[in-house]
């Protein structure tokens, strides 16, 4: 008797789990943000604020970066590489190392694994353009499927173009992204925040902190292993320096009862900041003093947030609104993916 309660109880709680897998909400999203030139007097926070990219979801890299796929194993190296139906093949590799690396250009083959064994360690990094175009799209139109994760939209998919084209035409706007894309929504401690960024790359001038680069002597960055100046050997390659966006941050769109959007994006604009000149010792020595040092204006990358928490309605747009941009947003209902 004990046992077929048990039975019953388990065979509901597998029925509850599998009518809510297939009440599971979709929606399409759509997002355009702009840059706008103002004379705000508003004091922004000293450094950029806290955004989280490294567990948002990225459907921006795949469509404008270069995707450099490196692999360690403990067996020979094996690049798998798929085309364009999803056919893969072994492809043949010019290295004795167990460290492999491919790059990919877009729409090229992608090289996203070694051998099938346990042991092998895929990594995928990006190359990036110094400056992202603002419109963002798969190369031909996308549906999202049953059991997927958020699908990136073909530009031709988005319904923003009248409203772009009138905010386009205002003096001072400047379009900074345009994306769509279709996503399951979740409640607050399952959602997973969308990666967005766009403009141009700051990262050869400033720091992520928004300090400017103090580019070192030529001679020295130039001089070889063998002593001669002119050529950089490969060992004393500089490493290329993690992107420093003018936008960059996430969005995160979950479901409670009611749909809410919480943003938490940096804009950065570069302009003049008092900042101490650090003095050399044999100076401090000769003036024989340890005051504060001299603070000059240099030049720095601003920081600017848009960090806001706001509850929203299905189907309708919205509108955030900043000093330095804008952001409009519509979450609309879809039907279930198909299988």
């Amino acid at each position: 008797m004990l046992r077929q309660l048990a039975v019953s109880i388990a065979t509901l709680i597998a029925l509850s789990h599998s009518s809510l897998a297939r009440a599971e909400a979709w929606f399409e999203v759509e997002v355009y943000i702009f840059e706008r030139q103002s004379q705000s007097t508003e004091q922004w926070p000293m450094a950029p604020i806290e955004t989280k990219t490294n567990r948002a979801i990225d459907l921006i890299s795949p469509v404008v970066g270069q995707a450099v796929v490196s692999m360690s194993n403990e067996s020979a190296p094996c690049t798998l590489v798929y085309d364009a139906d999803a056919n893969s093949h072994c492809a043949e590799s010019t290295s004795t190392d167990t460290n492999t690396t491919t790059e990919m250009s877009n729409g090229g083959a992608l090289a996203i694994s070694g051998p099938s064994t346990a042991s092998s360690n895929v990594v995928t990094s990006y190359r990036y353009p110094s400056v992202i175009p603002s419109e963002i799209g798969s190369g031909s139109q996308a549906y999202a499927s049953q059991g997927s994760g958020p699908v990136l939209l073909a530009s031709s998919q988005g319904q923003f173009a009248s409203i772009i084209s009138s905010l386009s035409r205002e003096r001072g706007n400047r379009s900074l992204l345009h994306m769509t894309w279709q996503q399951p929504m979740m409640g607050k401690s399952g959602s997973v925040p969308i990666r967005l960024f766009a403009g141009k790359d700051y990262s050869a001038s400033y720091h992520f902190d928004g300090r400017q680069i103090v580019q070192q002597a030529m001679a020295s960055a130039m001089q070889g292993t063998n002593g001669t100046t002119g050529m950089m050997t490969e060992a004393s390659a500089p490493l290329q320096p993690s992107p420093v966006w003018q936008l960059d941050g996430t969005l995160n769109i979950y479901l409670s009862h009611y749909l809410y959007i919480e943003t938490a994006l940096n804009l950065r604009k570069e302009g003049r900041k008092l900042m101490p000149v650090a003095a050399d010792e044999a100076s401090m020595n000769a003036t024989n003093t340890a005051a504060t040092p001299a603070k000059v204006m240099t030049p720095y990358l601003m920081s600017i947030p848009l960090e806001q928490n706001r509850r929203v309605k299905s189907d309708e747009i919205h509108y955030l609104d900043h000093p330095e941009m804008g952001m409009v947003i519509q979450i609309r209902k879809m039907a279930q993916p198909n299988a």
